[in-house]
């Protein structure tokens, strides 16, 4: 008896929730994980149809609470170099959180090999991503006890603290493996599994040298399915544990095809992380562009403060398609001649 690919993916979806309750992090992370192809996982590099890809993305959270959390991102890569099996890329991330300005920079290089299987419509991609780290945090934005002159805080007055460092500087490692299949034209599949901090760099900027950067293991899978001419859906999921800490998000978006000129398609999807928030999303491909929104609803129990507001995210993609001229073999005479 064969399922249809929907109920797979519920069943999927519905065993991940009810085994797992708890998500956070350590890492740098997006709501919009499918608009941060390089950030999810080292073998979606060059995962994309056309030659060159550039992708930005901006997260704003806890405005609503404190000094705002700042994320963002760049990256490019690039497929089948000179028609070979090998893709690279390069990504950079930059996080700032609370007021010492404690800040996270990540440049890291990428390759992956590209193997095709059975009819060339399935397809097995092995990633690896070399990446260098500087973390850092601002002590003078920071206000001690010993700073209260007995009446009022004064800036001027020694905190008493000894420091030994202000930053730190890591190499690291994450790899990846993911699977895609094509069925037809506007039906699809695909899942990968990838792993981060291999080499579980020490982290701290005391001279407590055990304190390590937890390995990061992500699961995702996604699908593309045709309902009618204009309307397709997509639904996805994310998993990823990191020491004590888990986070699931299951949901998904809606693709309606425009055809109008150079507006390509609109979407439009809802996305639960869970214990966490409830998100929503819109999109717009234009050309060879696709930008995304989205906005998290915080449901934890940090909503007593936030008034239930989270942040906004945003998503900018452009994909490149080379010229290729028709080369003609031969020249057709005109019947007259």
């Amino acid at each position: 008896m064969k399922f249809p690919i929907s109920c797979v993916v519920f069943f999927t979806f519905y065993f991940l929730l009810s085994t797992f309750n708890s998500l956070k992090g350590q890492d740098i992370h997006f709501s919009q994980f499918y608009n941060s192809p390089l950030n999810l996982s080292p073998a979606l590099i060059g995962d994309f149809n056309g030659e060159f890809r550039f992708v930005g993305n901006q997260r704003t959270q806890w405005r609503s609470v404190t000094t705002p959390y700042l994320t963002y991102g760049l990256s490019a890569d690039a497929k089948k170099i000179y028609n070979s099996p090998f893709s690279t890329g390069l990504s950079i991330y930059q996080d700032k959180a609370g007021d010492s300005d404690f800040s996270t920079l990540q440049i890291a290089v990428g390759g992956v090999y590209s193997m095709p299987i059975k009819d060339s419509s399935q397809s097995i991609n092995f990633g690896i991503q070399p990446t260098f780290t500087n973390r850092s945090i601002n002590y003078n934005k920071l206000q001690f006890d010993n700073q209260y002159n007995g009446s009022q805080y004064d800036a001027n007055l020694s905190n008493g603290e000894n420091f030994n460092n202000d930053g730190r500087n890591y190499l690291n490692l994450h790899t990846g493996i993911s699977w895609n299949y094509r069925i037809a034209q506007r039906k699809s599949v695909g899942a990968g599994i990838a792993l981060f901090n291999l080499l579980t760099p020490k982290q701290t900027f005391f001279n407590d040298q055990s304190i390590q950067l937890q390995k990061r293991y992500v699961f995702h899978a996604n699908a593309l399915l045709m309902i009618n001419d204009k309307i397709d859906v997509m639904p996805n999921l994310f998993f990823q544990t990191q020491h004590k800490f888990k986070e699931i998000i299951i949901g998904g978006q809606g693709k309606y095809h425009l055809n109008k000129g150079d507006y390509r398609a609109a979407y439009a999807g809802i996305w639960y992380r869970n214990s966490d928030a409830v998100y929503f999303n819109v999109g717009l491909d234009y050309r060879d562009f696709h930008f995304g929104v989205s906005y998290d609803l915080n449901l934890s129990s940090l909503k007593v403060a936030s008034n239930y507001r989270g942040g906004f995210e945003f998503a900018v993609i452009y994909i490149l398609q080379r010229y290729k001229p028709v080369i003609k073999r031969y020249k057709a005479c005109p019947n007259y001649i």
